[in-house]
Parts: structure tokens; sequence; C-alpha cells
């Protein structure tokens, strides 16, 4: 496991993700084509979703360390990163070097704190890296102490708890979660938009950077040159 931590210590992932909603890019082909152009670019590894878009990916380029993660919404529940055993068990069956899940003290759609998902994956895959999304330092706190080996600052601004960082990036909590020796890797993930922002990111104390949108998401790279101008405009 060290090894691939090893690996990503210190670089840049980029996710290769995408959906109807935020543009045309989101099939597997599309995603193969986005990690394409990562690897040009001197990634480190890869974030994929779905077992689709992973194994399309993982089969490219198979040396590359792959953060697995599965969204399935169940109703209304805000619980969906790879949300239970079964797709972790999707995941593993595709040779995911690392597997993120919702890491929230939040209840999932059967009832559970999301962060419990952990205890259960370690338990029956006892050498797989578990990367636990979380959005506050009490989140980071149950999922450290139910076994995650990466505590990654994702879904920050998407919880009630953190939404005051819905439009920046939470470095704070890269501190506090070093400051507490809360797991022994931190991934600094979510509204990462500057080379700056990086920089910030692993002086705070984070072990590696995921960049997602703005690297692969063209629709809201464009929309935010849009809005920034459209307000200039109107103030």
């Amino acid at each position: 496991m060290n090894k691939i931590l090893d690996e990503i210590r210190g670089k840049i992932i980029v996710s290769c993700q995408g959906s109807p909603e935020n543009g045309p890019f989101y099939e597997p082909e599309h995603m193969v084509m986005m990690a394409d152009a990562a690897v040009v670019g001197g990634t480190a590894g890869f974030r994929a979703n779905t077992p689709p878009n992973v194994k399309a990916i993982k089969e490219k380029y198979p040396e590359y360390p792959m953060i697995g993660i599965y969204k399935i919404v169940e109703g209304d529940n805000d619980v969906y990163i790879t949300p239970n055993i079964e797709a972790v068990d999707a995941l593993i069956d595709l040779n995911c070097e690392i597997i993120a899940v919702d890491g929230t003290h939040r209840k999932n759609y059967r009832g559970d704190y999301a962060w419990e998902l952990i205890s259960e994956i370690k338990e029956k895959y006892p050498d797989q890296l578990v990367m636990a999304d979380i959005a506050t330092i009490e989140d980071a706190r149950y999922a450290s102490e139910a076994g995650a080996d990466i505590i990654a600052t994702t879904l920050s601004g998407y919880t009630e708890e953190s939404k005051e960082y819905v439009d920046k990036a939470n470095f704070q909590l890269i501190e506090d979660i070093k400051n507490e020796n809360l797991g022994d890797f931190i991934v600094a993930e979510g509204k990462l938009w500057t080379l700056s922002d990086v920089d910030t990111a692993f002086e705070a104390g984070a072990d590696a950077v995921v960049i997602g949108s703005a690297i692969t998401a063209p629709g809201l790279i464009t929309k935010r040159f849009v809005e920034h101008i459209a307000k200039k405009t109107s103030d």
C-alpha cells in the first residue's frame, strides 16, 4: 500500500468525470480521451466514477493508480459516493488501487453513518486502500477512527456543516487534519482552480492534489468566465 502512496505523493491526480448536466463528455470513450490528455500533461493517476468509466481508463492505463468511485443516488439521500459494499465490490473487481467513499457523519439511505462503511471495507478487504471523502474536521476524526488510509477534503462545501466553503477551497481543513494527525496521507480535492490554489494546498499539508473541473469540465470553465464578465458588467 505504501508503494501506491509513494507514487502519488507530492503530485497531481486528474479526476476524469462528467455528466450530461455539465456538458457533452460523460461516456467511457470521453473519459479515456480525458485520461489521454491528462497523461500527456503528466498526471500521476486518475479518479473516475462508475465501473464502465473506471474499466475503460484502467484497461488503457493499468500502470497508473486509480481512485475509483461509484456514485449511486438513492432517492433524495445526499450520501452517494460509493455508498455501500456492493459498489465497493464492483470497484474491487476492476483492481482500483484506491477506493474513495463518502466519509462524512451523515446518514446514508440505509440509516447508517457514511463513515461506517470504511470499517466494513477494511474487514472484508484488509489490504485495500480506502480514501474518505470528508467535509469537516469532525468527519475526518470519524473516518480516521474507522480505518481510512487517506483523508480527502472532497466534500467540503457540500454539506450543511461546511456550506461556507461552497465556492472556495478549504485550506484550513487540510491544516486541521494535519495538526490532528488524522491519517498518514491527506488529499486536497475540491474547488482548486489555480496554480496558487495547488501551492497553498501543499503548503497547508496535503500529500497529493486531485484536480477535476478545472481540467476536465469545459462547460464549467466557460461558465466561470462568462459569469465573471457578467458580474463585472453589472457592477
